[in-house]
């Protein structure tokens, strides 16, 4: 239970306010107390080829599954997340460039290379209540 309220406050800390449109990031296949979170949001095709994040938050791995309000205006998005478990605040890959942390996308089934924008994003309306994320280790 500590863990859990001590998750709270960092994340309330870290400047995100709960959502108003009731929009909830659920995160799944984390490795609890594995280093953190590092989720990037992209709002357009251009802002994900160029690698230009929109919104990013840092959260801590406090259970298997996070789920966490966040508000975004309407419009489509890409969400990517690692899991650094190192701490070196990056996504850590071989020399194929294959990730050797845990890693998702929005729409993403970690069976192949994640795609394009259009093919991972998600569209935020007012009818969209989870946008869920799994984490895949290769």
């Amino acid at each position: 239970m500590k863990k859990l309220i001590v998750g709270i406050a960092i994340f309330l800390s870290s400047g995100i306010a709960f959502a108003q449109n009731g929009l909830t990031l659920e995160i799944t296949g984390i490795k609890k107390d594995g280093g953190k979170l590092h989720i990037s949001f992209f709002n357009s095709e251009k802002s994900y080829d160029g690698r230009k994040i929109y919104y990013s938050i840092i959260a801590n791995s406090i259970a298997e599954t996070l789920s966490m309000p966040i508000t975004l205006p309407a419009g489509g998005y890409v969400i990517s997340m690692y899991q650094d478990k190192n701490g070196n605040g990056e996504l850590d890959s071989n020399f194929l460039g294959i990730p050797r942390e845990p890693f998702g996308f929005s729409n993403y089934a970690g069976k192949s290379a994640p795609g394009s924008f259009d093919k991972l994003k998600v569209i935020v309306n007012d009818t969209t209540k989870t946008i869920t994320v799994h984490l895949y280790k290769i």
